[in-house]
């Protein structure tokens, strides 16, 4: 009996517990990407047949499980598109959109509110898919970064350490730039 009310704890405590969102490209990343990006576009591929049918309670339904996915997004990669897989987070902020709109458009007999918000959710959304996607990919992501890296070296005569650093001072309440190595160009 006390060994299966451990147990029951235990799953509860791990449910609970959130795991520290994606902060890089990784294999586990990029699994975790796919994962979200496919469900998000299925939800959207679905939602679309329950618009068909105009079940009430299934789009309710469906509405609560768009929103369940942007939460899995959150926790997943972040909750700001400044995140490094934040993008994947962004996606379902999109999808989201994009079905508010289109339930938007139901209820005033069809036609969009805002004209074009749904095929600009749509169009944001699969931007954000394939951001999402590629900086999740490890190569994908070195790739990028070698290229950014290298347009860097020709500008400023290094890399990414050649850029402009700023700090700041809690005491006299200012930012600064911090000093560059010498190698770099002005």
């Amino acid at each position: 009996m006390r060994a299966k009310f451990y147990g029951l704890l235990f799953l509860g405590l791990a449910a609970t517990v959130q795991a520290e969102p994606f902060k890089a490209a990784s294999v586990e990343s990029l699994e975790q990407a796919e994962i979200q990006m496919s469900s998000l576009t299925k939800a959207m591929k679905d939602g679309a047949s329950i618009l068909q049918d105009g079940d009430l309670v299934a789009a309710s339904a469906h509405s609560r499980y768009i929103s369940s996915l942007v939460k899995a997004g959150e926790s997943k990669f972040g909750s700001s598109i400044f995140e490094p897989l934040g993008r994947c987070f962004a996606a379902g902020i999109d999808a989201r959109s994009w079905w508010s709109n289109q339930l938007s458009a139901v209820q005033n007999g069809g036609v969009e509110r805002i004209p074009g918000s749904i095929k600009s959710s749509l169009t944001d959304y699969q931007a954000n898919r394939s951001d999402c996607l590629q900086a999740a990919d490890p190569a994908a992501s070195a790739k990028a970064d070698a290229e950014s890296d290298a347009e860097l070296r020709k500008k400023f005569g290094g890399g990414k350490e050649c850029l402009t650093v700023l700090d700041y001072n809690p005491e006299t309440k200012k930012s600064f730039a911090l000093p560059k190595p010498a190698h770099c160009k002005a």
